[in-house]
């Protein structure tokens, strides 16, 4: 296929022709004739040329030429450019890999219709920021439909499944029958509640989720219609939902929240649910909010006339709120942080790589001085000489994103199989490819701008002289004090410096945060520890008699294992678990309703103190000899007796978590225990009550704590400890079983994550800098190798040059190291939140941290100072 320039040379080569034939006819000689013919029509090329500008091809011949060239220069120069590219790669890779997690929780859209109409309804009373059922009932029947068509209550449970091999502890949401029509979600298989299935006493339906279908019941469509048992009891499988569908998070199947509404009214054991709406496609936030106002009026009236919301003050009834919040940023609120944080630690990060690479681009341009200002020198225009110095650069670039692809499946593949983040599965979709082209072109362009720039500064005449052997000394001094370009580059490497220093302050920080919290005494010995959980539900275990018989026969035979040292079972869990309770103290004052101390109450078999490893401070422990004839008889935890008995008047003193005054239960305190924390590390001890549970007559256990210490490694019992649950029943399963050490490494994980990977890129950037450092230093040495010699030669000594240029590079850290003290001082206080035990502004940390990157430009310098201390004066009075 022929070309349009060719065509174009063929037809002028045909209009000379005419002429000259033209001439000859006139009595010409045929040579005469042509150099005549072509004189008259003048330069063919520049005629081509404005061919070429009317044709608007000329820019991409331009384009086709650099990538040639600049493919052929960077081939010849494989250290540079891979050192280069890796560098580039390092910071699009973390770069694609932080904007995938953040588009995945916090930018991708909830997989329902109009996600950006629901709502996640949030109460605040005095008690805290939940809501309850009555309060729900409420504004569903008061709501405006044409504000909020949609409403929705649910909470999350567990349920013992009976399978055929096997019993299994599955995670249940209960919801409303409204909870699938406001998210606008359907199943894949089957339908979705009916008002119907929604009511006290209905037949028990479920709706199973894609993962359980497939995992133990093999993708069979034919489950649909069939009944499976939960908690003991036949439910009937209706539906199943798509793989898309997990809300909420987790959930393995639904089952209908069947409020009993009458009760619920009457705040009779009242419900604590989380509550959604879709709103209006039109209406605002402002809004809706607005309208929840008029409903909480509404909610407020109620409380009169609701006998169970009797003694609740007027105060505190006024004090009840409610407000909406987009549920993307409800269920992404506590990542969001974190995720905040790593994008500014990536940002920070690819500034880094991008005054690296330019300061390399920097060295290369100045290196290929000669090459410019020869070009320069022939004609090429400035901006033609700076164009080829950009399209390099984003050839750097673009072999830098190629390589940082791999980076970003690598970092992907690790986040997806760690168990300790906390984050949704993460994959490389079209945002995050569109995502990492951009930075990939507008990193290049970043980095390209300082050599392209710095090329039209180059003078033809000095660049030329100074590659000449016949150059004079006075000439390479005179040229080695030029210092455009080595302020430019010096500016860059102060930059990366002190973007450096505040990116390892606050990875400093975050370590020794995470350090000091784990390092925490969490009140008892977490070592030779097994915990499991067990459930006890359904008719076999309706009354207290029943599950104390299932739990005594169990810690018996558990004594009885090998290895055993003791063993108890516990309402709650430490450091992952814990609610608390009103309660009142004998001979105290009466407290309105609503403003009642408040504890958290604890079940606890007598051995479960010596499984725990907990310290008796003073008093003794509860009894196996405590039954419930027995008088009541509870510990209290050392936050608890100095909160509530500041005096330390403790033991013997009778408590009552029970508000019927014609039986109140008073139950003495026998002995206060070390705090146990609860509620986590990072969260101080709460006031605890421990209960006896052979003393308990009413209230059913359910969900059970089992704690066993051991001689030897704990999770050799989990084998024998399921066995032996399944010989008492085989319908009962024991799950979640761990040893006490990795519940606190668990529980550590997110924060162990956020230290690790911000660590990750202090150290990288710190090691991008010493680059950058090391760039300039070795650049100067060897733009002053002239100076140096004359130095040697009039008596200098090396350690005086190695100082020197120690010295110079110690001035270049100390300006970075001011600049980064002053941003990470402006930028700590968005750490606060993320911080246990140690101050935004920790000296100790902010010291280490400069006195690090202080050592590493200085370690840097070295090489290149080392190198300029062993010049020979007289190679190098011949180096120019």
């Amino acid at each position: 296929m022929r070309r349009k320039d060719d065509d174009f040379a063929v037809e002028i080569e045909a209009h000379i022709r005419l002429e000259a034939d033209r001439l000859v006819e006139r009595g010409m000689k045929e040579e005469e004739a042509l150099a005549a013919a072509r004189r008259a029509f003048g330069n063919p090329t520049r005629s081509q040329e404005r061919f070429y500008d009317s044709r608007h091809w000329c820019w991409w011949d331009a384009l086709s030429q650099d990538l040639r060239i600049a493919t052929r220069l960077l081939r010849k120069t494989p250290g540079w450019t891979a050192v280069a590219a890796l560098t580039v790669a390092l910071g699009i890779g973390a770069t694609a890999a932080i904007f995938s997690i953040v588009n995945a929780v916090l930018l991708r859209p909830l997989p329902f219709p109009h996600p950006e109409q629901l709502y996640a309804v949030i109460e605040t009373m005095k008690l805290g920021d939940f809501a309850v059922a009555p309060d729900y009932l409420t504004m569903r029947d008061n709501r405006d439909g044409g504000t909020l068509p949609e409403m929705a209550a649910y909470d999350s449970a567990g349920v013992n499944f009976a399978g055929a091999d096997r019993a299994e502890r599955l995670v249940a949401a209960r919801v409303t029958a409204s909870f699938f029509p406001t998210l606008q979600a359907q199943p894949l298989r089957g339908r979705i509640f009916s008002p119907e299935d929604d009511r006290p006493g209905a037949d028990k339906v479920v709706l199973l989720s894609y993962g359980l279908w497939q995992r133990r019941f093999a993708g069979d469509p034919a489950i649909v219609g069939r009944k499976i048992r939960l908690d003991r009891s036949p439910a009937l499988v209706i539906g199943i939902m798509p793989r898309s569908f997990d809300f909420p998070k987790g959930s393995d199947l639904w089952i209908p929240l069947a409020l009993d509404e009458a009760q619920q009214r009457e705040r009779k054991a009242m419900l604590i649910v989380e509550m959604i709406a879709r709103a209006a496609p039109r209406a605002s936030v402002v809004e809706v909010n607005r309208h929840l106002e008029r409903l909480m009026a509404s909610v407020k009236n109620e409380y009169p006339r609701q006998s169970g919301s009797k003694g609740y003050t007027k105060d505190f009834v006024q004090s009840l709120r409610a407000r909406v919040r987009p549920l993307q940023e409800e269920l992404t609120g506590d990542m969001r942080p974190a995720l905040l944080l790593f994008s500014g630690a990536v940002g920070l990060m690819l500034l880094i790589v991008c005054f690296t690479v330019a300061n390399l681009m920097l060295a290369r341009a100045t290196t290929r001085r000669r090459e410019i200002a020869v070009r320069a020198a022939l004609g090429s225009p400035r901006l033609r000489i700076a164009s080829h110095l950009l399209t390099e650069s984003l050839l750097v670039s673009l072999l830098g994103g190629a390589l940082g692809l791999v980076l970003v499946i690598t970092v992907i593949a690790v986040l997806n199989s760690s168990k300790e983040t906390g984050l949704p599965q993460v994959s490389i979709d079209r945002a995050t490819a569109a995502f990492a082209a951009v930075v990939t072109v507008l990193t290049g362009l970043a980095f390209g701008i300082a050599p392209a720039l710095g090329s039209l500064g180059f003078g033809v005449r000095e660049a030329l002289e100074s590659e000449s052997r016949r150059a004079s000394i006075s000439s390479a001094l005179r040229l080695s004090s030029r210092s455009g370009l080595r302020r430019m580059r010096q500016a860059l490497v102060v930059a990366q410096l002190g973007l450096s220093l505040t990116l390892l302050i606050g990875a400093g920080l975050l370590a020794k945060s995470f350090y000091r919290l784990r390092g925490t005494d969490p009140g008892f010995r977490p070592e030779n520890m097994l915990t499991a959980r067990l459930n006890l539900t359904g008719a076999s275990y309706d009354t207290v008699e029943r599950q104390r018989g299932f739990i005594q026969e169990l810690l018996r035979r558990i004594s009885g294992l090998p290895g055993v040292e003791a063993a108890g079972i516990g309402e709650l869990l430490p450091i992952i678990s814990g609610n608390s309770m009103n309660f009142r103290i004998e001979n105290e004052p009466h407290v309105p309703r609503g403003q009642e101390p408040r504890t958290m109450v604890v079940d606890a078999s007598p051995g479960y103190f010596p499984a725990l490893g907990a310290r008796l401070i003073q008093g003794r422990w509860l009894s196996e000899r405590e039954t419930a004839e027995a008088p009541l008889a509870v510990l209290v935890n050392e936050t608890f007796a100095r909160k509530f008995f500041p005096g330390g008047d403790v033991l013997g003193r009778r408590i009552s978590t029970k508000a019927d005054e014609d039986d109140p239960g008073w139950a003495e305190i026998v002995g206060i225990l070390g705090d146990v924390r609860a509620r986590g590390l990072d969260r101080d001890a709460t006031p605890t009550v421990y209960v006896n549970f052979l003393q308990e007559k009413h209230a059913a256990f359910g969900s059970t704590a089992l704690l066993i210490r051991t001689t030897s490694d704990p999770l050799g019992l989990v084998l024998p400890l399921e066995k032996l649950v399944a010989s008492i029943d085989r319908d009962e399963p024991l799950f979640n079983a761990k040893t006490m050490e990795q519940r606190l490494s668990d529980s550590l994980g997110s924060r162990r994550f956020d230290a690790a990977l911000t660590g990750s890129f202090a150290l990288i950037a710190v090691f991008l800098a010493s680059i950058g450092v090391y760039g300039v230093m070795s650049y100067l040495v060897t733009l002053r190798t002239s100076e140096l010699g004359i130095r040697l030669a009039l008596g200098a000594r090396r350690v005086q040059v190695l100082s020197m240029i120690l010295r110079e590079g110690a001035v270049l850290a100390l300006i970075g190291a001011a600049l980064g003290l002053g941003g990470a001082l402006a930028l700590s206080r968005y750490l606060a939140t993320l911080l246990y035990g140690v101050g935004t502004r920790d000296p100790a940390t902010f010291a280490v941290a400069a006195l690090a990157l202080v050592a590493a430009v200085l370690a840097a310098c070295a090489i290149p100072g080392r190198r300029a201390a062993n010049v020979e004066p007289a190679i190098a009075l011949r180096h120019d």
